[in-house]
């Protein structure tokens, strides 16, 4: 990245505060953190919850920044330019300009949907209810075989995340993943104007964020607003299985593209089974047909892998490229992770929870656990509105289906799992306050043998489960092998 302050200030709409260094000043990168901020670094301060990033500023310019945002008024830095600093690798001082903007967050935004327009390359859009993130790597690696090939880090996909992605993209890089969260309307339709895809993946669209949206038409107009915001020339990838997903091709101005189990899916699997390393499926396609193994179980997971080999087809690449990239990559951490400890099977899938998801898990468990004692540890599942008790209700109704032990943590939607458990036969359920709770109460009731499915949504840590079992196998004197 290479750009001039007169650039950042025509791109943010701000104005730079005092006189600008003479000799001008060349922008090599940007950062919002001081921790991780190179020499040549364009300093963004944000304000969180608990911090604000403007109180940075001077420790970003002796880190070599050189130049920072602020929202501030002028009077609030001694006149809008901060007191002499060493430059990194020159001799003597020089005042650091400051560029004052309305709003840094916007500012970051808009920064980054003018460097987008300069970098030529393919950005591929994904969002969805869940599977984004592993949709996102599973394309990565598909693409990865044939083009240079980035994606966004896996908690890089909102309204900071985005646009920094696209600002560390460079002018070799041939492809750009990058996932597409949101938590209400007209966020996505912001990413897009920032990353501009010429691809956009929808992989489904369910219950996620039921409390913050409100409705199942709402999440779909959000999610649409990935579709609509294609260019005429661009293509759209929709999961032919899921009917809300599918219905956004109403929204396209361009080619559509559908994947799936359906018969009339563009790119379609068939003979999906579980195998003892994974998955393995046939992938059809126009062009012809491959067999994948990938490296991971869950059913889910092959509609993750369609949508991959989909976005490959629309960017030509051929089916033998598409195979080794799929075989060659591996499963996210805490994504229905296994993880062997001693006799005992965990699978550990504590990284989220929605309706969805758990019912994939399910799904996983049920065929790893044939002939072995099954366990569940559930954490709460969040943001689901005034259907929470239902969903949660629901979900003790499937744990007790698939399950011999059920461990559940939290408050009252915890007690909706437990009471949906017993109702549908379970004995063998156990209602406890927390994670550390949950630990302890899963420690005493494992057997060798078993396996167990961890998984809850990402407030409840449901992580610390898994740590303190692999701790207890770890101590000295552990009786478990």
């Amino acid at each position: 990245m290479h750009l001039a302050l007169d650039e950042i200030v025509q791109a943010t709409g701000g104005r730079v505060l005092g006189p600008a260094p003479p000799g001008g000043v060349v922008i090599t990168g940007v950062s919002t953190d001081t921790r991780t901020l190179r020499p040549g670094d364009l300093f963004i301060p944000l304000r969180g919850p608990r911090r604000d990033g403007h109180d940075f500023i001077a420790q970003a310019f002796a880190a070599g920044a050189a130049a920072s945002l602020t929202q501030h008024p002028p009077s609030r830095r001694g006149g809008g330019v901060l007191a002499p600093a060493p430059r990194h690798g020159a001799g003597g001082a020089e005042a650091r300009p400051l560029v004052h903007v309305a709003d840094t967050l916007r500012a970051l935004s808009d920064l980054a949907a003018f460097y987008r327009r300069r970098v030529a390359l393919t950005v591929v859009g994904i969002t969805g209810s869940v599977g984004k993130t592993t949709t996102a790597a599973l394309c990565a690696a598909a693409l990865g075989a044939r083009y240079r090939t980035v994606r966004t880090r896996d908690d890089w996909n909102a309204e900071i995340g985005v646009p920094l992605t696209v600002l560390g993209l460079r002018p070799g890089d041939d492809v750009a993943v990058i996932e597409m969260a949101m938590r209400g309307l007209g966020q996505i339709a912001d990413l897009v104007r920032v990353a501009a895809p010429q691809i956009g993946v929808v992989t489904n669209i369910g219950e996620t964020h039921l409390e913050l949206l409100g409705s199942l038409d709402n999440i779909t107009r959000a999610k649409g607003e990935l579709v609509a915001g294609l260019p005429p020339g661009g293509t759209a990838v929709l999961n032919a299985d899921d009917e809300r997903a599918l219905g956004l091709r109403r929204l396209a101005r361009g080619a559509v593209v559908t994947y799936g189990a359906a018969p009339h899916a563009t790119v379609r699997a068939e003979d999906a089974v579980f195998a003892d390393g994974g998955m393995r499926f046939r992938v059809i396609r126009p062009d012809g047909e491959i067999t994948v193994a990938l490296p991971a179980w869950g059913t889910h997971l092959v509609s993750n892998a369609l949508a991959a080999a989909a976005v490959a087809h629309t960017l030509g690449v051929g089916l033998d490229e598409v195979r080794r990239g799929l075989e060659r990559w591996a499963p996210a951490k805490m994504r229905l992770q296994p993880l062997r400890v001693g006799d005992v099977l965990i699978i550990n899938d504590a990284y989220n929870a929605s309706p969805a998801s758990l019912a994939a898990a399910f799904e996983v468990l049920a065929h790893l656990g044939r002939g072995r004692r099954r366990v569940v540890v559930l954490g709460e599942m969040r943001e689901l509105g005034p259907q929470s008790p239902s969903w949660h209700r629901e979900a003790g109704a499937r744990a007790a289906a698939v399950a011999a032990v059920l461990v559940v943590s939290g408050g009252s939607d915890a007690a909706a799992v437990a009471a949906g458990a017993r109702g549908a036969g379970a004995v063998d359920v156990h209602l406890v306050p927390d994670a550390s709770a949950a630990a302890a109460s899963l420690l005493s009731l494992m057997r060798p043998g078993d396996v167990v499915l961890i998984k809850g949504a990402r407030a409840m840590g449901m992580e610390r489960v898994v740590d303190a079992v692999l701790a207890s196998t770890a101590s000295p004197g552990s009786t478990r092998r």
